[in-house]
């Protein structure tokens, strides 16, 4: 298992204290200032949390909804929104990755190719303009470029199978961003050999983490997920994740860092996607089986 690669040092969380133990993330879904500082600070409150995935696709799905005048609001004023959020969540200390997860990959936004890319582009800048700060100057957080740390205020999610996937990690790398590429099937799992090529092409297009989420049908299906993980941790340079969804899958979950996983999703509140477990349940079990 290779670590989740952006922490924060200064938060002392369980990942940063015992590299055996994968990095637990957590969702939030927040929709206002108030909300996601209150997650956040929730989240970091309890010691066991590592990183936020603040889903930003309910938030897009809200403004874009909104607009009634019948004028379809611009990819980058979409993006505006999550930026002028971006700093009531730094506060808290915890590294946040920015997700937006389209409705090809089972999100709450419905979103062209060319909006997608647009969005994403917005956000890099935005976030690379706080990392470029250096971060907030109460959680710690800071600008690896300058001091050397691996701590940065945000990472970015990138859905691979999206046509300008690649580009947009480009981007990321370029403005110091790691970059989470994901894919997800919510009907059935991918054989080991596509699964395998999924995390090689993310790996090959610069993601920092390469991250695949199947739904399955079988325990055989849980088993497949483990092998690809395993084979792709031992192959790439990338640090890899991959959850087998739903309640068949949460051995994914619990044991994932066995079979390379470098972090699992758990919830505080409301999940994300089937089968997350709760954190402050899952953290003491992953405490006792990793020391």
């Amino acid at each position: 298992m290779k670590s989740w690669p952006f922490l924060n040092p200064a938060a002392g969380s369980p990942a940063v204290r015992n590299p055996e133990r994968p990095a637990v993330i957590v969702p939030t879904q927040a929709i206002d200032a108030d909300q996601l500082a209150a997650e956040c600070h929730a989240a970091a409150a309890t010691g066991i949390v590592d990183a936020i995935e603040w889903r930003i696709d309910p938030l897009l799905s809200g403004v874009s909804g909104a607009a009634q005048s019948g004028v379809q609001e611009s990819a980058h004023t979409l993006a505006e929104a999550p930026l002028r959020l971006l700093p009531s969540a730094l506060p808290a200390g915890l590294p946040i990755l920015l997700t937006v997860r389209t409705g090809f990959e089972g999100g709450q936004v419905e979103i062209t190719e060319d909006d997608y890319a647009e969005v994403v582009r917005a956000l890099i800048a935005g976030a690379a303009e706080v990392v470029a700060a250096g971060g907030d100057a109460d959680s710690g957080l800071v600008d690896r470029a300058d001091s050397g740390a691996q701590a940065v205020p945000a990472a970015v999610d990138v859905e691979i199978d999206r046509v300008q996937s690649r580009g947009l990690i480009a981007s990321a790398r370029e403005a110091g961003l790691p970059v989470v590429a994901s894919h997800h099937n919510f009907a059935a799992t991918d054989s080991v050999d596509r699964l395998l090529a999924t995390f090689t092409a993310m790996s090959e297009a610069g993601a920092d983490i390469a991250k695949v989420a199947m739904m399955p049908q079988t325990p055989a299906d849980v088993l497949r997920l483990l092998e690809a993980t395993t084979a792709a941790d031992a192959s790439l340079p990338a640090s890899v994740l991959g959850i087998s969804m739903g309640p068949l899958g949460r051995t994914s979950r619990i044991m994932g860092a066995d079979f390379g996983s470098c972090a699992t999703f758990a919830q505080i509140g409301a999940a994300s996607a089937p089968g997350q477990i709760d954190a402050v349940v899952l953290a003491g079990i992953l405490d006792r089986i990793t020391g």
